[in-house]
């Protein structure tokens, strides 16, 4: 590898003061690429031309003309617009001829802040699901071990990251699309609050819950990115941290409260290399001074099923239409996630919504009473990450994310461990909307007492492993059942079901009256899906009257 910088930040201070050119830094990370992305699927497209003239412009620019970012190289998830090359949403359906020329709001602002854009990294079709390998995008691999899966949706900003192809990225969050490759590839990401940073120039998947978040190898490289892409005068900025943190040294976290939903945790499906490191990464939050306080998460099941309910709903909304004209153009995975949106009833949508309200509100009442919390501590995900043969299917996990985007609550997810295979574990710290600049420092302050950021992987370009399996021929997400058979429903259901169709042919009926005609064998998977939706109306009160 010839990028010499551990860190964003410290790549920043050698430009500033002259000990590299931005043109060096371009060169190395392109290099970089040439050798380990072909193994690892981070890039959908590099522009080597254009940063380098990029890289060029800015080691000419004077110093008093140079911006927080000045000749520092990033990428930029494929779901943005750049100006350099139309956006792919890595779906074959996508017309390529949206926003093409353009910059997005927030690619603009990195680069009037000096950014140099290196390409567009992968993700999952429209950021949602996983990849079809039956399309002729890249394969995003795990760099700690090719077999598993990096997390999705930005996923080549995860991979990219952990294997210092990549500083800084952007990349956005509907359910845990920055957390979770952030979690499983060992790096550093920020979910803002929503509505903080500008999705003009975005595709969007689930317009409510979307947000535009920075990626790093560090909390400060993350707090680098987001002073650019909302300036401290910005009259809608994160507030300044409360409480404020230790001696002013940013080292100390003394006065920080630190809520753990313990008995949240006691779920089997934490593993026990998970739970041995975040109670090792609580221990270290102690003894930068902060206070942990055990802090009931009652909300947590509402807040996913809001999140489920809302995900799939708006994400049919907007790609329903093109569904229905160019179905078999989709990968599999996101065609079927997002058909199962085309069942979702108006009425438990808006129940959906109003019970966000509610949930919010009650959770900021109990954060900011007695007995409550500046900060929530859980892991970003309850294990490390699996090969892509094991994958699980929606509902299955604990979902340690997703509850944070109904509520807009901003979060961050920090390395803090490993399994014995080396895989990555991390730690998520939840706050307030609008205290990115607390979670930040405490992020900071834990990641001065600890190293695990700093791990950076090396997987031999030469290994090739086996081929990503369809989706089609294993059991889970999409197993090829029955479409007639009957899925079942839970014990004490409502016969006439919140969702319609629990049987294949009955999603097929309905998923013909929205427009939507399914291969053979697909009704089925759809139907699984529609259990998960049912799961979650049930549990999402109606509003008062």
């Amino acid at each position: 590898m010839r990028q010499p910088f551990a860190t964003l930040t410290e790549a920043a201070e050698a430009l500033r003061t002259g000990k590299i050119s931005s043109r060096e830094l371009v060169e190395a990370a392109l290099a970089d690429a040439e050798v380990l992305d072909p193994l690892l699927g981070v890039y959908v497209n590099r522009f080597p031309e254009e940063a380098l003239t990029a890289a060029k412009a800015a080691d000419a620019r004077p110093a008093r003309e140079r911006g927080p970012l000045h000749g520092l190289p990033l990428a930029l998830k494929d779901n943005f617009a750049a100006a350099e090359g139309p956006v792919t949403a890595q779906s074959p359906a996508h017309d390529p001829s949206w926003w093409r020329g353009r910059d997005a709001p927030a690619v603009a602002r990195l680069r009037a802040a000096g950014a140099v854009v290196l390409g567009k990294t992968t993700l999952t079709e429209y950021a949602m699901g996983r990849p079809d390998p039956r399309h002729a995008f890249p394969l995003p691999r795990n760099p700690w071990d090719p077999r598993c899966w990096t997390g999705g949706s930005s996923t080549g900003n995860g991979a990219g990251i952990a294997t210092g192809l990549l500083l800084g990225a952007l990349g956005t969050d509907t359910s845990g699309s920055v957390r979770l490759p952030a979690a499983l590839c060992g790096t550093t990401g920020l979910k803002t609050t929503f509505g903080l940073v500008d999705k003009d120039g975005v595709l969007p998947l689930s317009p409510t819950q979307d947000v535009v978040g920075p990626m790093g190898v560090a909390a400060a490289d993350c707090a680098l990115l987001l002073d650019v892409l909302v300036p401290p005068e910005h009259p809608g900025a994160p507030r300044p941290a409360r409480p404020p943190l230790g001696d002013g040294s940013g080292e100390g976290l003394r006065g920080l409260r630190v809520g753990v939903p313990f008995a949240l945790l006691e779920d089997e499906a934490v593993s026990v290399e998970c739970r041995a490191a975040f109670e090792a990464a609580l221990e270290t939050l102690r003894d930068a001074g902060a206070v942990v306080v055990d802090f009931a998460l009652p909300e947590f099941e509402t807040l996913l099923a809001e999140s489920t309910v809302t995900m799939l709903a708006e994400a049919f909304a907007e790609h329903g239409e093109r569904l229905g004209a160019r179905w078999a153009d989709h990968g599999r995975v996101f065609r079927r996630l997002a058909a199962a949106g085309a069942l979702v009833p108006a009425h438990l949508y808006l129940r959906a919504q109003h019970s966000r309200r509610r949930t919010r509100a009650a959770l900021l009442e109990r954060l900011r009473g007695p007995g409550g919390a500046d900060l929530i501590a859980t892991p970003t995900w309850p294990a490390a990450a699996r090969p892509y043969t094991r994958e699980s299917a929606p509902g299955d996990e604990l979902n340690l994310t997703a509850v944070w985007n109904p509520a807009g609550f901003p979060a961050l997810a920090l390395p803090m461990g490993a399994d014995p295979a080396g895989l990555p574990l991390s730690l998520q710290l939840v706050g307030e909307p609008h205290a990115e600049r607390l979670l930040l420092a405490a992020g900071d302050a834990y990641q001065r007492r600890t190293s695990w950021h700093l791990r950076r992987a090396a997987p031999d370009p030469a290994q090739r492993p086996d081929a990503v399996p369809d989706p089609d021929a294993r059991r889970g997400l999409l197993a090829d059942r029955d479409p007639g058979a009957d899925l079942g429903a839970d014990p004490g259901a409502d016969p006439a079901g919140e969702v319609p169709g629990e049987t294949g042919a009955a999603v097929e009926a309905a998923l013909a009256d929205a427009g939507l005609a399914l291969d053979p064998g697909e009704p089925a998977a759809v139907a699984a899906l529609a259990r998960v939706l049912a799961r979650s109306g049930r549990l999402l009160t109606a509003p008062a009257r």
